[in-house]
């Protein structure tokens, strides 16, 4: 008989899930105002969904806008939800995952208990939860999870410590599930007989008084014989007024000291009187643990919650059995309890820098080999989850910074510039960067077409795995955007060189010159014997403002004004007056340039305020210091031209850029308006796709709006074709090209019979080299040049840190990925 683990299928009803595992309902303080589906509502479940999670069980979501637990959370209590809603479900979906809700109500959000509520009170939670119910369905939810656990109005009602009713809503086991069971019943009504219903409950409540494994048996059996399909059986409670306060809430919630799966006795127990699945939650880290829980028959499915948040690709890892590349759960529970914004959506406070990479560099690892003087060590860690050490030590957005936990103690960790001494040094001492270890040649061609990040890294990886690979390139130069697009100031020429020299070091093979829809076709490519595509053709078009006079003499887009600058035909902007349109970085680099081109006065107008603008803080800062004029919260409403050539610009007051919901949709004032003069308007709201990669090819590339139709691991709908980067994004961070590159490398190794392993086996030891030291601390601060000197030349901005720097800045790093002895 065939082995039952975690990635053996499972039907429950009409829904099959591809595994066993579910992600475990969450709170996630992400909910929009009015408790609707934010942007991070939908990046937190799809970040997940990626991982190949069986089943994501939406978190506790309010069948009431009143009866509601404190913070950001979700809401059904309208009909307004719904579409919402309806987003988040398509977004999973779109990664291959199914969905569920998870239903509740919450008198205890507001201070009340079972006893003093009215019997009209009590039906009107039923027929909120059965209208909370039928929106969920109604939305598309593959399933709905009834919540009658933990802190909950259920899970008040069906305690014999805290329902002291004596009316139908109460006295003794089946007077206190009256109402659970008329819920159910009403819901099975609506979803019909063959839509998956889910129940979980706390099968041990860990309180003086509070309900034991006896009287979960029975309701779990009640419950099932009125309809539910699956018991997720969780455990645990918190009230205020428990005698041993805080023990309940641990169970639930177990921590380091407990071994793994200590409840899962509690669903044994339950599957012993139920003949539908069996859900266990609680510590079950541990994939090969957890695997054996479903093989021996103790549970039917695993929920992970806090697994799932310390690391999001934790079922795609152990599915291919790297248990090394996990960032193990260290059940904390400060995700939950000790983020040091309390106001920000859930993330691991012990992975934070970590996890905010996109391309999951071990960041604290790194850091401490800097510290040490470990330069060339340090450079190994990043460069096997990043090839682009020197481009990031320079030009990366450092998510990681804005997550570092020494915020709560002083400043974040200046970790770019750690990034960028690394490589300065090993150039300075080496002359040139280590090669990666790379298999034996196997003899199977695959092209990349684009150089950009996302294209250098999908290749980078491939020709690790002994793969031949030849990358296209449209223009005459190696690196996309990264050679033309980026200042001298933040990006030297010399400097990329000699990170390009490492990938021509490797064998790859570089075709400049050659436009894939014009020169060659992606079929050619295929006929000249290449088994795989990879598409990472950018976002190189420009995206216009739509405005009258657009079209005039002296308005050029950001992008061609940055090429201009690398290829000498820049304008000559000397004692000119410039005005720049975005607020991204791109813009910032425009302008900054424009100022080093001798204008006499930049302005830079954009729509966000600017808290909200999405170029990096200290671009705009350093922009100001150089003489830029930024103008908040205007639109153009029309470029004003004489003589077929532009003079200047009509703007119109912007008084809000998104929505309620997080979604780019202005308002504006049109009652206030100004008129600015100028000689030449730089346009760099955006870039676009150039659909002519396409050309020849089309019933094989797919092209939606702007992007190209690509999975999160870079498959199309062709087989042999694969795409990533910001051609299937929009634009990204040179990051977040790195990360597409990667896992696109590892799907095309697969597609072509390998293991998809493109990451080396980890082997170093997350342990303290020293004790951590959190006394307050200034960040070093990173040596530039004046803003005088900056203005007049394109010389690199920042100096970088001396060694002696390093030591101390690194230094400051807490290793918060390596738990405390003290807090045990």
């Amino acid at each position: 008989m065939q082995r039952i683990g975690l990635f053996t299928p499972i039907k429950i009803k009409t829904m099959e899930l591809a595994n066993r595992v579910i992600m475990s309902p969450m709170f996630t303080n992400s909910a929009a105002p009015g408790g609707f589906v934010s942007k991070n509502t939908i990046k937190h479940y799809v970040d997940r969904a990626r991982s190949g999670v069986g089943l994501i069980m939406t978190e506790h979501t309010s069948v009431s806008s009143y009866y509601i637990h404190p913070g950001l959370r979700l809401q059904i209590s309208s009909d307004d939800h719904i579409e919402g809603f309806k987003k988040l479900i398509a977004a999973v979906h779109s990664e291959g995952c199914k969905i569920g809700l998870q239903i509740a109500h919450s008198i205890y959000g507001v201070g009340k208990k079972p006893h003093e509520l009215t019997n009209e009170e009590c039906y009107g939670i039923i027929g909120d939860f059965v209208a909370g119910a039928r929106r969920a369905y109604e939305a598309g939810f593959d399933t709905i999870e009834l919540h009658y656990a933990h802190t909950y109005t259920m899970a008040d009602f069906i305690s014999r410590r805290t329902n002291l009713r004596t009316d139908e809503f109460g006295g003794d086991i089946y007077g206190r599930m009256f109402m659970h069971l008329e819920i159910l019943k009403r819901v099975r009504e609506i979803v019909g007989p063959d839509y998956p219903l889910f129940a979980r409950i706390s099968a041990e409540e860990f309180v003086l008084g509070g309900n034991t494994i006896v009287q979960s048996r029975i309701f779990a059996e009640e419950l099932v014989k009125n309809g539910v399909d699956c018991m997720d059986v969780s455990a645990g409670v918190r009230f205020d007024d428990a005698p041993v306060k805080g023990y309940s809430d641990q169970r639930g919630k177990p921590t380091i000291e407990y071994p793994d799966g200590p409840n899962v006795y509690l669903a044994e127990e339950i599957k012993k009187v139920v003949d539908v699945p069996v859900v266990t939650v609680g510590k079950l880290g541990n994939p090969e643990f957890a695997d054996d829980v479903i093989a021996e028959g103790r549970a039917d499915m695993v929920a992970l919650a806090r697994p799932l948040i310390a690391d999001p690709m934790w079922v795609r890892k152990v599915k291919d059995h790297r248990f090394d590349r996990i960032t193990e759960c260290l059940y904390c529970t400060e995700c939950l309890y000790e983020r040091h914004d309390p106001s920000a959506y859930i993330h691991c406070m012990r992975y934070t820098c970590q996890n905010a990479c996109p391309a999951n560099v071990e960041v604290p690892l790194y850091l401490d080999f800097a510290r040490r003087g470990m330069y060339r060590e340090a450079y190994k860690v990043i460069q096997n989850e990043n090839p682009l050490v020197l481009t990031c030590g320079r030009v990366c957005n450092h998510l990681c910074e804005s997550m570092c936990n020494r915020v709560k103690i002083d400043e974040p960790i200046a970790i770019r510039g750690i990034k960028r001494f690394i490589t300065d040094w090993i150039l300075e001492h080496d002359g040139k960067f280590p090669m990666p270890e790379m298999e034996a040649p196997n003899g199977k061609r695959v092209a990349v077409v684009g150089s950009g990040p996302s294209g250098l890294s999908c290749a980078f990886y491939l020709k690790k795995k002994g793969y031949e690979v030849t990358v296209f390139e449209a223009l005459e130069v190696i690196g996309g955007m990264l050679a033309v697009g980026l200042p001298e100031y933040r990006l030297p020429r010399d400097k990329f060189a000699k990170e390009i020299a490492l990938f021509e070091e490797m064998g790859i093979e570089f075709v400049t010159g050659k436009r894939i829809g014009k020169d060659l076709s992606v079929k050619e490519l295929r006929r000249m014997g290449y088994m795989a595509v990879y598409l990472a053709v950018g976002d190189h078009n420009d995206r216009k403002l739509g405005v009258a006079g657009e079209g005039s003499e002296g308005v050029m887009s950001g992008v061609s004004f940055l090429r201009s600058l690398k290829t000498g035909a820049a304008p000559d902007f000397n004692g000119k007056e410039i005005i720049v349109v975005g607020g991204g970085n791109v813009s910032m680099d425009c302008a900054r340039s424009a100022i080093r081109l001798g204008a006499a006065k930049v302005s830079l107008f954009c729509l966000e305020k600017e808290k909200e603008m999405p170029a990096h803080a200290d671009e705009v800062r350093e922009g100001c210091e150089e003489g830029l004029l930024v103008f908040n919260g205007w639109g153009p409403l029309e470029i004003i031209a004489e003589e077929g050539r532009v003079c200047g610009v009509k703007f119109k007051k912007c008084t809000a850029v998104f929505d309620s919901s997080g979604r780019f949709n202005p308002v504006y004032d049109e009652g206030s308006q100004m008129k600015v003069g100028a000689d030449y308007v730089i346009c760099a709201i955006g870039q676009a796709l150039s659909r002519e990669v396409a050309a020849g090819s089309e019933e094989l590339i797919e092209i939606r709006g702007n992007v190209i139709e690509a999975a999160y691991f870079g498959g199309t709908g062709t087989p042999w074709i694969f795409a990533g980067g910001d051609c299937t994004t929009g634009p990204d961070s040179v990051v977040g090209g790195v990360n597409r590159g990667k896992e696109a490398a590892s799907s095309i190794d697969r597609y072509l019979g390998g293991d998809g392993q493109v990451i080396s086996k980890k082997y170093i030891k997350r342990e303290l080299s020293k004790p951590v030291d959190e006394t307050p601390s200034k960040r070093q601060a990173m040596p530039t040049l004046s803003p005088k000197e900056r203005k007049s030349c394109f010389r690199e901005t920042e100096c970088g840190f001396s060694e002696g720097q390093i030591a101390k800045e690194a230094g400051r790093c807490l290793r918060c990925d390596v738990l405390k002895v003290s807090r045990l």
